[in-house]
């Protein structure tokens, strides 16, 4: 049986390309905002992982193990400092497409062409030309685009929604408005924001929030930053803090609440990017 010479810079960059479309598609169904940068270091952390299939045949338990490691560390330098039950969702978003993608290389070497491969500490090196491997990973990047495009579209026809948000026992129900033009995003997580009109959310801001927006020295600002919001009328910082549960029109939906005193619109309560409901 002829072996099969496997190149570290080839496995590296391959992975490199691979995981960096991989999370990217994370981001997509999580319906995150995701920098270049922090896709790259993540897919770098994956690729130079990848040099483990040159180690000597490890047991499982160790293999498994380097893998949940090699997760969590791409999960977190890609999106950063999250709850537990986020990082946890993102986590597994991240390894089941991973798995997924997995299966179809799998299924290509397989079914369609016979290229040599070689699988070693739960590395799959394909040698497979570059060219086919850069269609076949921009072809599923691009499936995984078409349904969250067609999914945004379908949210985004729902122009007026129900909003339910919970902090701590305490509910606000609010009317809101799907609008796309709404980029607001948190700078660390990426996660999108609810700008909601101060009134409506009077029972479940922080009071650092509250002393923010009376012009009061507030005793601590634990839990909340403070964003640049831009609109056609003006220009302002708006507190933005974490809740407890957030639902539209009965869907779950991840992300931070900001508050203005500005108005958003007759009979508005709150606007919010449709992509911040879950698939």
């Amino acid at each position: 049986m002829r072996a099969l010479v496997i190149y570290a810079d080839i496995l590296v960059i391959l992975n490199l390309y691979i995981n960096y479309f991989l999370v990217r598609s994370a981001a997509l169904l999580l319906r995150r905002d995701l920098s270049s940068k922090r896709c790259l270091l993540a897919a770098g952390i994956g690729a130079v992982a990848a040099l483990s299939a040159l180690l000597p045949e490890l047991p499982f338990w160790a293999v498994a193990g380097i893998k949940a490691a090699v997760g969590c560390a791409v999960v977190f330098t890609a999106f950063g400092r999250q709850k537990k039950i986020d990082f946890v969702i993102s986590l597994l978003c991240f390894l089941v497409i991973s798995f997924v993608f997995a299966g179809l290389m799998l299924a290509l070497w397989t079914f369609f062409a016979p290229f040599d491969m070689v699988y070693s500490n739960g590395v799959a090196y394909f040698n497979i030309p570059i060219a086919a491997i850069a269609v076949f990973t921009a072809a599923a990047y691009g499936a995984v685009k078409a349904v969250r495009y067609f999914s945004d579209r379908r949210l985004s026809c729902r122009r007026i929604c129900r909003v339910k948000i919970t902090v701590t026992g305490v509910t606000a129900e609010l009317k809101g408005l799907a609008d796309t033009g709404n980029g607001l995003c948190d700078i660390f997580s990426g996660k999108s924001v609810i700008v909601c009109r101060r009134d409506s959310v009077e029972n479940i801001i922080p009071e650092a929030v509250r002393k923010y927006l009376d012009g009061k020295a507030a005793d601590s600002t634990d839990g909340i930053r403070l964003l640049p919001c831009r609109t056609i009328a003006a220009e302002s910082l708006i507190p933005v803090f974490s809740v407890a549960s957030i639902t539209i029109d009965g869907k779950t939906a991840d992300g931070f609440i900001g508050v203005t005193k500005n108005t958003l619109g007759e009979d508005i309560d709150c606007v919010f990017n449709p992509k911040i409901i879950s698939l």
